[in-house]
């Protein structure tokens, strides 16, 4: 705690060897905010004295004054014991003063019976000052797709039941000035037309401090396809702006590509690991595919429902081993539909992965044939055969291993 005026010490006491029993705090809306600048719409300044008053003499009201500039003196408001009572001693009261805004940077002094107390300078902000410090960072909308609310810039229109934008807005000091001024959210469809505003709004607890969380759900997310700019204003001041984009089922589906595909074994024991070529039947893996996907759209958040088949040879249908929704990004997505025995698995001549009726990837089982050189030195035409991932792998292992040999 400050140590406080002592009074008994009086005429020849000066507050310059304890500065700190004087503070400042500006009233907002019913909110306090202490040891702040005083902004430009303030309500009242509040000044506190900390001093040590033994007699009940002392602690008339009228006999302590505030100074300000030319203006009149300023009675103080109200002398009351400083509660709870610290280290033992009784006596320390605070002294309060409440005067209106000045304005701008003012020095004040305390007296007491004529009697200097002290000085206190009041800080001052103004709106352009206050507008200049405001960031928001982190600004980011999110999409509502089934049951789950994911922070995306792609999405596919029909999936969106909802969307949520959010930011996190800071400044140097409190956020109480925002309780006079509007914070925006405005989005902008980038192919013309009237654009949709939304007003946001801190509570009472946020603007106490200095950064806060701000959120806006629109009751309606913007139908059909496009890009929209989703804007953020303060007090007509731009903050933050970044482009959202809604697409189709079709154009979501033709933005897939397969990243890669690999096969997953499980050995006895039931640990698990990836590899790009089949090991040999003798080693008792069980084996299955695995693909890694993902959409060329920057941002993308998406549904889809993938289908994995496996492919066998002299059947009409190819058994389904996957078939079930799953999450899509601009980043790889894993689907794996589990493992096979070495009996079931000699029956497969390839896994295929399509989104609808479109194939996006292939993974081979059987080894690749060996091409047969003729006495006249052409080559017998290896019968047909499905290229694919594993197999572009293996052809650059083998590849590689030739050149190693050559020039080693």
């Amino acid at each position: 705690m400050p140590e406080p005026f002592d009074l008994d010490q009086l005429p020849t006491f000066r507050v310059q060897r304890q500065p700190q029993a004087l503070f400042h705090s500006y009233e907002k809306a019913g909110l306090i905010i202490a040891n702040q600048p005083v902004p430009w719409n303030a309500e009242a300044v509040l000044v506190e004295a900390t001093v040590r008053l033994t007699t009940p003499a002392m602690r008339n009201r009228a006999d302590f004054s505030l100074r300000l500039g030319d203006r009149p003196p300023l009675v103080a408001e109200e002398v009351r014991r400083l509660e709870p009572v610290e280290d033992g001693d009784p006596h320390r009261h605070v002294v309060r003063f409440r005067l209106p805004p000045p304005g701008s940077v003012a020095r004040v002094e305390v007296l007491w019976r004529d009697h200097p107390l002290g000085q206190l300078e009041l800080p001052y902000q103004n709106q352009e000052s206050f507008l200049d410090g405001l960031r928001l960072v982190m600004p980011t909308v999110s999409v509502r797709i089934g049951d789950r609310l994911v922070a995306c810039r792609t999405y596919v229109s029909s999936q969106c039941k909802g969307l949520v934008a959010a930011g996190v807005l800071t400044s140097p000091v409190n956020l109480a000035p925002l309780l006079d001024l509007d914070v925006h959210l405005e989005l902008i469809p980038q192919s013309g037309g009237t654009g949709r505003t939304f007003l946001a709004r801190l509570s009472t607890s946020q603007v106490t401090g200095k950064q806060a969380l701000i959120t806006v759900a629109p009751a309606r997310p913007p139908g059909g396809t496009g890009e929209w700019l989703v804007s953020w204003s303060v007090g007509g001041r731009p903050l933050a702006s970044q482009r959202i984009k809604a697409i189709t089922q079709r154009q979501f589906v033709r933005s897939l590509r397969l990243m890669d595909a690999r096969f997953v074994l499980q050995s006895s024991d039931g640990r698990f690991s990836t590899t790009r070529t089949l090991p040999s039947a003798e080693q008792g893996h069980r084996v299955g595919p695995c693909f890694l996907i993902c959409s060329r759209e920057a941002g993308m958040a998406a549904l889809c429902q993938p289908r994995v088949q496996a492919l066998i040879t002299g059947t009409g249908t190819p058994p389904v081993l996957l078939d079930q929704e799953v999450f899509i990004s601009d980043g790889p997505t894993v689907i794996a539909p589990g493992t096979l025995d070495a009996n079931d698995l000699a029956q497969v001549q390839l896994f295929q992965l399509s989104i609808k009726d479109r194939v996006l990837g292939e993974l081979g089982v059987k080894p690749a044939p060996t091409a047969a050189f003729t006495s006249e030195g052409g080559f017998k035409p290896p019968p047909d055969y499905a290229w694919t991932a594993a197999a572009e792998a293996e052809m650059n292992e083998r590849l590689a291993r030739l050149l190693q040999d050559h020039f080693h």
